[in-house]
């Protein structure tokens, strides 16, 4: 068993998660983990090429990757 599930097993047996353990959590969504490889590879190529378009098109599939966790909960 992974440390998420470990936690998520703790919190459903009443222990309280804190601020940054809530954040680790919602990144180890494998939607929002995937969602935030792909805006890093972007962004990156964004930035090599001097490209504000890749830039912001990583900046928007980051944040979609977390408005699906905050959707889901």
């Amino acid at each position: 068993m992974g440390w998420a599930e470990n936690k998520i097993q703790q919190y459903v047996q009443g222990q309280k998660a804190t601020w940054l353990e809530k954040r680790i959590l919602e990144h180890a969504n494998p939607v929002n983990l995937l969602a935030h490889i792909i805006a890093f590879v972007a962004g990156i190529y964004g930035l090599w090429f001097h490209n504000w378009t890749w830039i912001i098109t990583a900046l928007i599939i980051g944040f979609l990757g977390h408005l699906y966790c905050w959707l889901k909960k």
